[in-house]
């Protein structure tokens, strides 16, 4: 896995949640001296009457193309006079995470940030949400911003060691964000009493390896519950960002109460870096995402 963060695209809908994930992006961005690339999707949907008369459509479709282009190009030059820093504007008129996939290849990135609400109710996690699809289904690493979170470095990582999948690509990424923000490591080894032998081996492992590079701490923990007890470690040390494995979004998918993620998005507000291996994970049929967050109608 590359050991830098060249390429950066947000998806947004112009709201506030993607605002204050806009200005993190830009600080990383900044910090890792990458591209950053802003897109908008534009739905392009069809009305008929009854009478077989198209109600609304490509003239309908082309003004919203527009209006966003004008947006877009908006929040660029803000960007630019804010933080003296250029991003790149795309408009798509596919479903958000098709528009992602698509970008992931062809401008080749490498992390997808996403703003979220934030905490949940189970009515509106069930129904779903364009941040939760994307999380699944981006072909590369995602980051999940709340709304609620207005830092912008991640100088206090939190690394969770309760899978012993993809734990080197976490390994790579934490380090290369403890380089770029000048901040240190909490490595936390969390298992249940069947897999605490298991476990704990990876945790030593890491904690090892982590420190010949990084300053550490370290902590081990033993639960059922590895969300709640990730939550409390991450509000307790004030963390900055939590390292996540794509093993561990595998198995997340269930819709029931004790949901994973469920819980990890309304336990703490900080944000969740899902490390994925690039294309590792193309579907040739992505679903197609009715959004909640992301793909909304321009406002104005």
């Amino acid at each position: 896995m590359s050991t830098t963060i060249k390429t950066i695209l947000l998806p947004t809908d112009f709201s506030n949640k993607s605002k204050n994930a806009l200005k993190l992006a830009v600080k990383m961005a900044q910090r890792h001296n990458a591209k950053l690339i802003v897109t908008h999707m534009v739905h392009t949907y069809f009305l008929i009457d009854r009478g077989g008369k198209q109600v609304i459509g490509s003239q309908t479709i082309q003004e919203n193309i527009d209006r966003a282009n004008e947006k877009v190009r908006a929040l660029a030059i803000e960007l630019k006079e804010k933080y003296n820093f250029d991003v790149e504007t795309k408009i798509s008129n596919q479903s958000i995470v098709d528009g992602i996939n698509e970008l992931v290849v062809t401008d080749n990135i490498d992390l997808v940030i996403v703003g979220t609400s934030g905490r949940q109710k189970m009515k509106e996690f069930i129904l779903g949400s364009n941040s939760y699809n994307v999380l699944l289904h981006a072909n590369c690493s995602v980051l999940l911003v709340p709304q609620t979170f207005k830092r912008t470095t991640f100088k206090k990582i939190l690394f969770p060691v309760r899978v012993q999948n993809e734990l080197d690509q976490k390994a790579t990424l934490s380090l290369l964000l403890a380089k770029k923000n000048k901040g240190g490591i909490n490595i936390l080894g969390v298992g249940d009493p069947d897999r605490m032998v298991s476990v704990r081996t990876s945790f030593l492992e890491m904690k090892r390896e982590l420190a010949k590079s990084v300053d550490c701490i370290s902590e081990f923990k033993l639960s059922h519950d590895n969300a709640q007890i990730i939550s409390e470690v991450a509000n307790s040390k004030e963390s900055d960002i939590i390292m996540l494995a794509d093993y561990d979004e595998d198995i997340w998918k269930s819709f029931l109460s004790d949901n994973f993620f469920k819980k990890m998005i309304n336990n703490t507000d900080v944000p969740l870096f899902i490390v994925k291996s690039k294309l590792n994970k193309i579907k040739n049929n992505p679903e197609e995402m009715t959004g909640y967050d992301l793909t909304l109608p321009i406002p104005g």
